[in-house]
């Protein structure tokens, strides 16, 4: 399997703060069955303002460390990015250190309650220019709850959507769990990432996930979100992809999902 979302390099962000505990995180993933991982540290000037030095010393480190360890786990760069004004510019760059493997796709996140007035055109214009947003995590976001058919005009420009492993699970709560749902079945879900921070709360696991969708779409279309999907992605390989089948204006999500139990405990997304 190969996961195209991780937070696993140690210190350039809120992942992992040591080499013992990335490798330890590598481990797991390993046992999962994981063989290739995107590396994709949060890049947000202001806050997270790595360089792709430090980026490619810090995966060159721990790919060392894989392979001392006697794991068969292939480390790749790539970073998780907000829209900010500059990001154009730098994805556009011979040298970008913010594309995935250094190819055309992307990884974009949107806050959790909130998406840009120009976030659509904005991905219109790169997507124009030969790049692929891969947007990451939407299951999190209520803004897309409420706006679903947002997801399904980026998937019909040619924006892929990544469902965290977690969410699937029901580990970020009832609303994340089942909007997953709701996308997997409208035929915009493409890639299954783990989103991972750490070795317990956030490991970077994708098998139990893949198990669940595969109940939902079958086996082969499960596994092929997490195989050739994100193969073809790391490949910097075009995808032609089914549009959604499902998600429009004419039926809207229905958010509010949560038994009246759930609501009195609090069990919030």
């Amino acid at each position: 399997m190969i996961d195209i979302h991780s937070h696993i390099l140690p210190g350039l962000d809120d992942g992992p703060q040591s080499m013992a505990e990335a490798l330890q995180m590598c481990r797991i993933a390993s046992a999962d069955g994981i063989r290739t991982i995107v590396a994709t540290p949060h890049y947000n000037p202001g806050s997270f303002g790595w360089s792709a030095s430090s980026l490619q010393a810090s995966l060159t480190a721990l790919q060392k460390a894989v392979r001392a360890a006697g794991l068969d786990l292939t480390l790749l760069p790539g970073a998780e990015t907000p829209l900010f004004p500059e990001l154009s510019a730098l994805l556009m760059k011979n040298d970008t250190f913010l594309t995935i493997n250094r190819g055309i796709y992307f990884l974009v996140e949107f806050r959790p309650h909130a998406v840009p007035a120009n976030a659509e055109p904005f991905l219109k214009s790169l997507i124009s220019a030969g790049l692929v947003p891969v947007i990451a995590h939407p299951e999190r976001c209520t803004w897309f709850m409420h706006h679903p058919e947002m997801l399904s005009r980026l998937a019909r420009m040619g924006a892929l959507l990544q469902l965290t492993a977690g969410s699937i699970l029901g580990h970020f709560g009832p609303e994340a769990r089942n909007f997953c749902q709701y996308l997997i079945t409208g035929g915009v879900a493409h890639v299954i990432a783990s989103d991972a921070h750490d070795c317990s709360e956030r490991s970077p696991m994708l098998s139990e996930a893949v198990s669940m969708v595969a109940d939902q779409v079958g086996r082969e279309s499960a596994l092929g979100m997490v195989t050739t999907t994100p193969a073809a992605i790391i490949a910097g390989r075009r995808l032609q992809l089914p549009a959604a089948v499902r998600i429009h204006n004419s039926e809207p999500y229905p958010v509010w999902t949560r038994s009246w139990m759930e609501r009195l405990l609090g069990a919030w997304a």
